[in-house]
């Protein structure tokens, strides 16, 4: 999430890309990521409830493609 802001920050947190939910193949064999804290605690758990990312570049423009502005 840093990077795609042109940050490069330290990762303290693997997270896993699709949420688990308990279940246990998917929290041992699921793909993970690296994250920092911030990005981990705050910036992710806004993307899992909103379904997208709110974050937006230098131009103004959101940077998740999948943000509401870039559905037709």
């Amino acid at each position: 999430m840093c990077l795609r802001e042109g940050r490069v920050t330290a990762a303290t947190c693997a997270d896993h890309v699709e949420p688990h939910h308990n279940d246990p193949n998917k929290f041992w064999l699921g793909r993970l990521q690296s994250l920092c804290d911030h990005c981990y605690n705050s910036r992710k758990k806004d993307v899992e409830r909103r379904g997208y990312d709110r974050a937006v570049g230098v131009d103004g423009l959101p940077l998740d493609p999948g943000h509401p502005v870039y559905r037709t």
